[in-house]
């Protein structure tokens, strides 16, 4: 049985929850991910950001106004203010079916995988099926 530890993405890129809208745009275009794990300054999950989250924001002027503050501008703002904090997490020794089908059921595109409290790497749809395709081509080929 496949486990989550075969098909995760490692070393996870993770961010403070101090980092900035624009620095965390940056690392996910230069690291080329969609998601990054936030942590406290203990270094234990806070939460998590998305791509599709801070285009949301950057792109929001909405936002700015609910801040109330016309001197700050979205790209300044840190990550915990507006990370996802209740993140949905998996264990390295879960069956990698039962990761396929938390994501399906929950509508997102990869969580972190936590041990003994600490990020140690992150699986997502295009690990499962980049993994699935080299499966089938090695059968195959």
């Amino acid at each position: 049985m496949d486990t989550v530890r075969d098909w995760m993405s490692q070393p996870p890129i993770c961010v403070s929850d101090t980092t900035t809208l624009s620095e965390a745009r940056r690392l996910m275009h230069k690291h080329r991910v969609r998601r990054l794990p936030v942590l406290d300054s203990d270094g234990r999950l806070a939460g998590i950001v998305t791509e599709g989250d801070i285009n949301r924001i950057a792109d929001s002027h909405a936002y700015d106004a609910r801040q109330y503050n016309p001197h700050q501008r979205a790209a300044d703002l840190p990550l915990r203010d507006f990370m996802t904090r209740n993140v949905i997490t998996v264990g390295p020794d879960e069956p990698v079916i039962a990761v396929a089908q938390l994501l399906l059921r929950h509508r997102i595109g990869g969580v972190p995988v936590v041990e003994e409290g600490r990020v140690i790497g992150v699986i997502t749809e295009s690990d499962l099926f980049r993994r699935m395709v080299e499966r089938e081509a090695g059968v195959m080929g």
